[in-house]
This record gives C-alpha cells, sequence and structure tokens, in this order.
C-alpha cells in the first residue's frame, strides 16, 4: 500500500475515530480500550495518523505524569494497515511532543517489548515508576473489561523507559509527514 501518511495532533472530530482504531485492535491484550467520551476527556494528548484520503489509520498519546515524565500510550495502527511503519511514525512523532513539551523520559507499558525495544525503550521494574503514576495505571486498568484485568495487573505487561535526549532545533511541532515502509 506505501500511502503517505501524516501524524497531527488529535482534532475533537477524531475521538470516534480514535475509538475505532483501539477497538479495531480489541485482540491485543495490551492495548486498553478507550470509548468516544475517554478519548474526549484526553484529547489534548492524542497524535493521530492520515493517510492520503485524510481516514484516520492509527493513534498514540502522550500523557504528561509528572514535569519531566509522560507516558506512551494507545500506539495502535488499523489491522489493514499494520507494517507499512505507520507505528514507527506515530512513536516517533510521540517522542518528538515529549522533547518539545520538555520531559526528559517517556514510559510505557507493552506484551510487545521486542517491538519496542528496537525504538530505544529499555525494560524496566515497575516499581520504579513513582506511585501517582502507578495509581493512575491502577485506576485506569480497572476501567477495562475484566477479561483485560489480570493480564494489565500480573505480568503480561513489560514496563519500559526511555531517556530522550534534545529537541531538534529545526522541528518545533508534532507533525511529521513520510511514505511507510
Amino acid at each position: 500500500m506505501n500511502e503517505a501518511i501524516t501524524i497531527t495532533p488529535a482534532g475533537r472530530e477524531d475521538a470516534a475515530s480514535i475509538s475505532s482504531v483501539l477497538a479495531a485492535n480489541r485482540d491485543d491484550l495490551g492495548l486498553f480500550q478507550e470509548s468516544s467520551t475517554a478519548v474526549l476527556r484526553a484529547l489534548g494528548d492524542f497524535l493521530v495518523a492520515r493517510n492520503e484520503a485524510g481516514k484516520i489509520v492509527g493513534c498514540a498519546g502522550v500523557h504528561r505524569d509528572l514535569p519531566e515524565l509522560a507516558e506512551v500510550y494507545a500506539v495502535a495502527v488499523t489491522p489493514r494497515c499494520q507494517g507499512q511503519g505507520i507505528g514507527q511514525q506515530l512513536l516517533q512523532a510521540c517522542q518528538q511532543r515529549a522533547r518539545a513539551d520538555g520531559f526528559r523520559h517517556v514510559w510505557l507499558a507493552t506484551v510487545k517489548p521486542g517491538y519496542f525495544s528496537r525504538h530505544g525503550f529499555q525494560p524496566i521494574c515497575r516499581w520504579k515508576l513513582p506511585a501517582p503514576v502507578l495509581l493512575r495505571k491502577l485506576r485506569q486498568t480497572i476501567q477495562q473489561p475484566v477479561g483485560r484485568w489480570l493480564p494489565a495487573l500480573f505480568g503480561r505487561h513489560t514496563f519500559m523507559w526511555k531517556t530522550l535526549g534534545t529537541a531538534p532545533t529545526s522541528d518545533s511541532g508534532t507533525e511529521a509527514k513520510g511514505n511507510s515502509a
């Protein structure tokens, strides 16, 4: 397929599409499901990947936990568009946004540590995260369908961390364009 993909901050009109991308990946137990209403509450966190026709084919969020620490979450691509580098573009855009917003570190929880380690994330013990971060994540977990609780709470997730370099001086925004690979 290899369409040109544009990564932009999500707008209010994108909430239902973000929720749909997450729902299209509901078989991935590592990916939390969010309703359109929940997405709207956290809309400022989200970036979306649009194809040439303007349709949203992926999403990712960057959530401020502490002044220097943010979570990268909800990195998802519609199944028919997976394997084209869109997830990588979203992950890079999340890191650019985090740097631009002054974060020194990003973290995530995943059932796919191999993928994220290829992008510089290192496994950490979940208990190294600050208590308020872990409590927020616990609240999110119990808002998920019951079938997702055990995998999230008891070991299927690998917690990962990355220290960010300085923000590039030539790119101050989060918009990224490129061809999927």
